[in-house]
This record gives structure tokens, C-alpha cells and sequence, in this order.
């Protein structure tokens, strides 16, 4: 708050890129190696949005994969229904999504690597990425079983497509970083959003440096925003990250995380209440 504050009193838009942008990209990119480059964004929602497009742009592809159960934020190209199989298109996961949107996505099971490679086999030579949350945190705590996410990487650079994850939620949740650096398998393309804002609407999205040269002005896709990278929301990133970067932070989240968990079981095995 004292930040927000702080910064309020200096100015809130100046519509030119600042100096705040700098030092936290840099405090990301140090959090999360795999961040050679980024840009910032609104919300989470634009952040996986833009992280396609531009995947879109360097593959010169349309399609995508993502995985069942997993949430992408509400733009039309991830809200999309399962198909009847790894080989079949999806349909509308939402009224106001065209047929024609669906189309440029197939959705196989979390965890299910058969699956994958049959969707690949079947779409490969036309999917630009494959849309992961490498901990699946929209049906609970879902992780990868042992060596699933590196074969998803192999064989999405084997058919030339990028892999992106989607690390609006997990990202800074379970340590200073983001999930990638605890399971050790890295992708081409990172969302983040969130916690990352320190309470303050923002998004963002970086990687590999000459995938991220497709973004304009020095590619052809185009990305801007008039609020994207607003000093507020800096600021309030730069106060967070100093703060979940002090030792023992991660350890005491832990520890309350635990209580609040023997509390919730505690009361819901005493009142007999049907729980997953």
C-alpha cells in the first residue's frame, strides 16, 4: 500500500514506457531465467493471449493444444471443449465463441502422454504451441507425473511447435519463481499474472529472445495496451517481489497453508461433509 501510495503522489499513467518497468523485468527475469525477454500486460487473460498470437506469428501456424481441466483465462481461443478424442477438434466451451475458433483447437487429458502423441501425430506439422499449466491448479493441485512434461516437450520440438506455460497461477505460489524452476523443464514461452501484481491488475509474458523479436516493433505481431506496464502496477510488483524474496517468507506461508488445511479437514471430518 505504501508503494501504490508512494507512487500515486508521482503520477499514475505517463503513457511512456518508465523506469519501474526496467528494474522489475529485471527482478522477474532474475526470479525466472527462462524470461529472456518480456512484455507487460493487463491481466492474465491478455498474457496467455498474446504468448499464442506470437507463437502463431514465429511458426507461421494456427493450431494449439491445450489439456482438459486446465483454465486459460476467458479468450475464445481457450474456451474450448474437448473433442471425442486426441484426434478430434474441439467445440464452444461458451456462448459467443465461434465454431470457427474451436476449430484451431484440439484438447487431450492432463498426464495422458498416448494421447499427446496421438494428437501430434495426427495435428503436428500445424500446431504452433501447446498451452500448458505445468501444475494444473483449476481442479485442484494436479502435477505432472514423473517425466510427463518433458516428453510433451520433446515431441512438440520434434513437429516444430513451441511449448508455453501458462504460469498465471502457479508462478511465485510455491517458491521465489515459478513452477518451471521446481520441476526442472523449461519452456519456450511463460504467462504470468496475478500475485505478480501485488494486488493490482497485471499481466505478462516473455521467453526465448528471438521468439519474443516477433512482437512489434521489431516483429510482425502486434501487442500494446494503453494501461500495459502503468507505473502503479510496477510498483506494487516491485514491493511484492522484495518482500516474498526475504528469507523464511515461503517457509511461513507454508506453515500457515498447513494450518488452515488441519482446520479445514479437522472441521469437515466433524461435520461429515463429503470432501475431495
Amino acid at each position: 500500500t505504501k508503494a501504490i501510495q508512494e507512487q500515486a503522489a508521482k503520477g499514475v499513467l505517463y503513457g511512456t514506457p518508465t523506469e519501474l518497468e526496467i528494474e522489475f523485468a529485471k527482478k522477474l527475469r532474475e526470479a525466472i531465467p527462462s524470461l529472456e525477454k518480456m512484455r507487460f500486460v493487463n491481466s492474465g487473460t491478455e498474457a496467455v493471449m498474446t504468448t499464442i498470437r506470437v507463437a502463431r506469428a514465429y511458426t507461421n501456424r494456427d493450431k494449439i493444444i491445450k489439456f482438459a481441466g486446465s483454465y486459460h483465462g476467458h479468450s475464445d481461443l481457450v474456451l474450448v471443449a474437448a473433442g471425442s478424442g486426441p484426434s478430434q477438434l474441439g467445440s464452444p466451451d461458451s456462448a459467443g465463441v465461434p465454431k470457427s475458433v474451436a476449430q484451431e483447437v484440439i484438447t487431450v487429458p492432463f498426464n495422458d502422454i498416448e494421447s499427446y502423441k496421438e494428437a501430434m501425430k495426427h495435428w503436428g506439422d500445424q500446431i504452433a504451441a501447446v498451452l500448458v499449466e505445468p501444475i494444473i491448479g483449476n481442479f485442484g493441485m494436479v502435477e505432472p507425473l514423473p517425466g510427463f512434461l518433458e516428453e510433451v516437450n520433446e515431441i512438440t520440438h520434434q513437429y516444430g511447435g513451441l511449448v508455453i506455460y501458462d504460469e498465471v497461477i502457479t508462478a511465485f505460489r510455491f517458491h521465489y519463481g515459478a513452477a518451471q524452476d521446481l520441476l526442472n523443464v523449461y519452456p519456450d514461452l511463460t504467462a504470468f499474472g496475478k500475485i505478480v501484481g501485488g494486488g493490482l491488475p497485471i499481466g505478462g509474458y516473455g521467453g526465448r529472445q528471438d521468439i519474443m523479436e516477433q512482437v512489434a516493433p521489431l516483429g510482425p505481431a502486434y501487442q500494446a495496451g494503453t494501461m500495459a506496464g502503468n507505473p502503479l502496477s510496477m510498483k506494487a510488483g516491485i514491493a511484492l517481489l522484495e518482500v516474498l524474496e526475504q528469507e523464511g517468507v515461503y517457509e511461513e506461508l507454508d506453515r500457515l497453508g498447513k494450518k488452515l488445511e488441519d482446520g479445514l479437514n479437522e472441521l469437515i471430518e466433524k461435520h461429515g461433509i463429503t470432501a475431495t
